[in-house]
């Protein structure tokens, strides 16, 4: 079993990522950002800085995976530390996963074991020049989350797109603390991905609120945003961003009573012209279930209030036109709409 660590900038991340995609179904909803913690809650900059010193002269563990705290136990180490044929370290984001991973114990163990860990572990799997590398890169990480707690965080307010200004003025403050303790090398590697996930939604909310567009001209600028994502990212995030936006432009086009050639061209600029054809003829099926459906119902519904007939001669003739409307596998799907139907509730 593998536990992915969360930490840092993954809390500014999944917010901006999870809670602006869905701003644009309601702009009373609010932005509400978490503020990143820092290293350790409670500690100094200098608290950080003597457990890093400490570290360095540890000798408690060999490959940094002794005796893990429990939240680590039979799980393994997060991402990968690579070399080059010079034997240089390959910067990417996979080193972030490493330190992340042990960085999730904190709150089980003290900063300095869990520095002491993570030397232990790069000393462990790469040679002396490139485990020199990491280790400076390492300190840099760690002076970067402790001042990454100090950033101000976002006050929500009534309007999402309000927001919008002060969540960019926070990430501009987050890059400027980014240039400071790391290289641009090493920021794009570990954050390049969030980054553009960022520009994207706040791009998207945008677009979303702006009323000057058409659902149509939404629907294609928002493609094209969705277009412009680095291709590993662009494939995680289509499939459930497809599926958001057709739903929010047919809700949309049902409550102005849109015309069908409309939701068409909403669909292609969606998911493509393929997926809209069978859209489409799955609209034609839902259309002829539904015809037959409301037909039983209705049937159902005029035998069920016939008093000149027994409860079992009502069931029992109930019965009989389910069995003729409908085969094996529907009839398991009328039994669950007929509940529905009963209670009140709109099919």
């Amino acid at each position: 079993m593998q536990r992915k660590a969360a930490m840092g900038l993954i809390a500014l991340f999944v917010l901006i990522a999870g809670v602006l995609l869905w701003l644009a179904r309601d702009k009373q909803e609010t932005v509400t950002e978490v503020k990143p913690p820092p290293v350790v809650q409670g500690q100094t900059a200098q608290d950080v800085a003597m457990a890093i010193e400490k570290s360095k002269t540890d000798t408690r563990f060999k490959t940094g995976t002794e005796n893990m705290p429990k939240s680590l136990s039979d799980t393994e180490v997060d991402g990968a530390l690579e070399v080059d044929a010079a034997g240089n370290l390959i910067i990417s984001r996979s080193i972030r996963q490493v330190f992340d991973y042990f960085l999730s114990a904190i709150g089980e163990e003290d900063l300095t074991t869990i520095i002491s860990r993570i030397r232990a572990h790069i000393r462990h799997k790469l040679p002396a020049k490139a485990a020199a590398q990491a280790e400076q890169i390492l300190d840099s990480y760690l002076a970067y989350r402790e001042a990454l707690g100090h950033v101000p965080q976002v006050q929500p307010q009534g309007d999402a797109a309000l927001n919008i200004p002060a969540i960019r003025q926070q990430k501009e403050a987050v890059q400027a603390l980014r240039s400071q303790y790391l290289t641009r090398e090493i920021s794009e590697a570990f954050f390049g991905d969030e980054d553009a996930y960022d520009r994207y939604t706040m791009a998207r909310i945008e677009v979303m609120q702006d009323k000057s567009l058409s659902a149509v001209e939404k629907a294609r600028r928002t493609a094209e945003l969705l277009n412009a994502l680095p291709p590993a990212l662009k494939e995680s995030t289509e499939t459930l961003n497809k599926y958001q936006e057709l739903t929010t432009f047919t809700e949309d086009w049902k409550a102005r009573g849109g015309k069908p050639e409309e939701l068409r061209a909403i669909r292609e600029q969606v998911v493509g012209p393929e997926a809209t054809v069978r859209l489409e003829a799955l609209d034609q099926e839902r259309a002829v279930w539904d015809g037959r459906m409301n037909e039983y119902l209705q049937q159902r519904d005029t035998i069920m209030k016939n008093q000149a007939l027994s409860e079992q001669d009502r069931q029992k003739q109930v019965n009989d036109i389910k069995q003729k409307s409908f085969d094996e596998q529907e009839r398991v799907r009328v039994d669950a709409l007929e509940t529905i139907h009963d209670q009140g509730l709109k099919l």
